[in-house]
Parts: C-alpha cells; structure tokens; sequence
C-alpha cells in the first residue's frame, strides 16, 4: 500500500475539521467512498456547478462521500468557449483544484452535445472547417486537463429522446451521422490515456432506443472507431429498469470489449419508499454487473433539476440529511464489496 503524503494527510485532517465545525448532520455509517474505494469503484457526484463549493457544508459532504466529480454545464460549449479562441477556464480549474485537493478523479462532462453551442460554430456549414473547429475546442480542452480528467463523455445524447434514431443537431448537419466517428477520433488524438464513452439517456427503459444505441456502437467499433465504453444517465422517473435489464446491457457490450457506466443517476418520484428501493436496486445490480463506476446527477436536493412537480430526486436533502436513498445506495454498495 502507498504511503499518504503529508499533503494528503494535512488535506484530509482539515476535511475531518471542517466537517466537525460545520456540524455536517451524521450519517450514522461510513461515506460511500470509503466502501467504494475497498473495491476501486468509483462514486461520483455530477452536476457540480463550481459556485456550489461556495457553501462549505455542500463542499463538505461532497469531498466526504464521494471520489469523483463532474461538472454541470461548465465544459458545453457554449458557455466554455463562448466565442472563437475565447475559453473561460477558472470554473472548471476550480474544480479541478478541489477534486485534486481531496483526492477524487474528475470526468470531463461532456465534449458536445445537441444543445449549447455557440453562435460561431452554428454558424460554419463548411464539413473541413467544421472539422477544423472541433479539433482546435477538444485540443485545446483535452491538452489543457490530461492528466486531471481521466474518462470524457464525448458525445452526449447522440439519439432522439424516443429512440426514433439520431437526433439531429449542428454536427449532424454538417457532418452527416459521421460526426461521432469524427468526434472520437479527435478526442483520442487529443489525449491518448483518458477513456471515451457515449452518453445516452433512457436506454435502460426503451428497449427500441437500447438497440439502436447497441447498433450504433457495434457499428463504431466494427469500423475502428476509439470508444472504451457507454454511459448510461439513468434518469429514473417513477419507475425502475425491469431487473436483468442494466447485466444485459452490461454483457453486450463487454462482448464487444467495452465498459459500461452510470452517469447521471437520480430517481423522480414522490413516493420516497419507492425512491429508496430503485437506488438500492439499480445500484446492486449494477455492482453485480461488473459497473465500477457510478455517478449521481447531484448528490443534495437543495440543487436537485426535476420534471416532475414535489420530486426531490437525490440523495440528501436540501440541508445534507443523508435519506433513504442514500442507505439503500450505501448498503448496496457495502454489502457488495464485502461480498467480494
């Protein structure tokens, strides 16, 4: 076993302080990382907008329970290069800063997406310099965190919401469905070490949009295309994935030599029973599964996104009282790794 630095441990001496002043409300167990890290696997809190850590309780619980992080919306495009060559990077170096402080990986959420590009790159219709304008965002994104981002969501929502086929949007447009290739093959090119996935929604609930997702990354890796692994958001509303559902997913992509995640994680529903019997459920099988990476989209409700009206879909409260939810997570989670 590696020694703890004196860096490391002055870090989590005044995580253990800070914790004790801020009176953090106890969750009467162990932190979920501390069970996940017996095992290497990975849990992780997204949708960390870095002017939450302005809260030092929120920074608190989050530096506690969890090893990995992600932003919000801070590297979509439009708003991390606004215009062309322009980059607001102290947002994202802020979090940076703190995962590195506490000893958590950080995954780059997300490369591109349907939504959120800027004016500039709306506006090219030319396939090369198209081309030519992705290369330079993920160059200068991925050159400026590898080494600090290990894994990326490239592509994120690649398919219609229904599963009907490829959503179009301004790479589609231009570069026809080819664009995902071409965007691998740049991220790659950009950092050689840091793993790829693809990041869709719903795919454990729509059986048509599992196989059109199953369809479109064989068809990837059967042209050579660099991806190491899915994503799956798992966005849950009222209504868990039918059990076996995430091993077969997981199954059929490790037959084509790729890993699968959860990303996004959070359950919308006003039954708090039912909440807490879908985390735990998903989680277990998921670990069972092989999944060694799961991420929440949020970990308190005090900055929860739902859909549903009177939801609170996440883990804590809105004042960091660990729920339901979080034991049935925590006792998935501990229950497997000493299992195993």
């Amino acid at each position: 076993m590696k020694a703890i630095s004196a860096a490391a441990r002055l870090s989590i001496a005044l995580l253990a302080t800070t914790a004790t002043s801020l009176s953090i409300p106890s969750t009467g167990t162990t932190s979920l990382r501390y069970e996940g890290q017996k095992r290497d696997i990975l849990i992780g809190s997204g949708a960390i907008n870095p002017t939450y850590l302005d809260d030092p309780l929120f920074a608190a619980v989050l530096a506690e329970q969890f090893n990995s992080l992600s932003p919000e919306n801070e590297l979509k495009w439009s708003l991390l290069e606004p215009s062309k060559g322009n980059y607001t990077w102290p947002k994202l170096d802020r979090l940076v800063a703190f995962a590195e402080q506490h000893r958590m990986k950080v995954k780059g959420h997300g490369l591109i997406s349907g939504c959120c590009n800027p004016d500039y790159l709306s506006n090219i219709t030319d396939p090369t310099a198209f081309r030519a304008a992705m290369r330079a965002h993920f160059d200068a994104v991925m050159h400026r965190y590898r080494g600090k981002m290990d894994r990326w969501d490239v592509v994120t929502e690649a398919l219609t919401t229904n599963g009907s086929g490829l959503a179009v949007n301004d790479f589609y447009n231009v570069l026809g469905p080819g664009y995902i290739d071409v965007a691998f093959r740049i991220a790659r090119a950009a950092d050689a070490e840091a793993r790829l996935f693809i990041n869709e929604n719903l795919v454990e609930s729509l059986s048509g949009k599992r196989q059109l997702l199953y369809d479109l990354v064989a068809g990837l890796v059967a042209d050579g295309v660099p991806i190491d692994g899915v994503a799956l958001e798992m966005h849950i509303t009222e209504v868990a994935p039918t059990p076996g559902v995430i091993t077969e997913i997981v199954e059929s992509y490790r037959a084509l030599g790729l890993e699968v995640a959860i990303s996004e994680m959070d359950v919308h529903t006003l039954n708090v029973t039912l909440q807490r019997d879908i985390y735990g459920a998903v989680v277990r099988e998921a670990l069972e599964a092989g999944i060694t990476d799961i991420s929440f989209w949020g970990f308190t409700d005090k900055h929860a996104y739902t859909w549903l009206p009177g939801a609170e879909p996440l883990m804590f409260t809105a004042n960091y009282t660990a729920k339901g939810a979080f034991y049935a997570t925590h006792t998935a989670l501990a229950d497997f790794v000493d299992e195993c």
